[in-house]
């Protein structure tokens, strides 16, 4: 959602775009206090190595054809292993009022702004 509306702040304002990724589910440390059993399941069955889940990432960043409030992931089992794809947020995060909503509340409670 940040992204969108970061994305939309920054349409005409230059060529800089904002991209999402995510990983996937990568076998990485975050989950070393996971119970036994999840673990398993999670190692065995639906994590990726941390450099496939970093390629998500990688694609957002250096493909020539990605555009401004693209969303990238990884394209097999549910999106959470595999070589990156074009991803398809979900409906209610696609909404530009939430977005907007979104942003306004973060710089309300972080009084920061981003002059865009």
């Amino acid at each position: 959602m940040f992204t969108c509306e970061l994305a939309r702040r920054l349409a005409g304002a230059g060529t800089t775009i904002a991209v999402a990724a995510h990983p996937g589910l990568a076998a990485t440390e975050l989950t070393r206090h996971t119970p036994a059993i999840a673990a398993f399941l999670y190692a065995r069955l639906l994590s990726q190595t941390p450099a496939m889940g970093a390629l998500p990432t990688l694609r957002a960043a250096t493909d020539p054809g990605v555009r401004g409030g693209q969303y990238y992931g990884p394209g097999g089992l549910l999106g959470t292993r595999g070589y990156p794809k074009l991803a398809q947020p979900s409906r209610r995060s696609r909404d530009p009022a939430t977005q907007r909503r979104l942003w306004t509340v973060s710089e309300e409670l972080t009084g920061v702004t981003f002059p865009v």
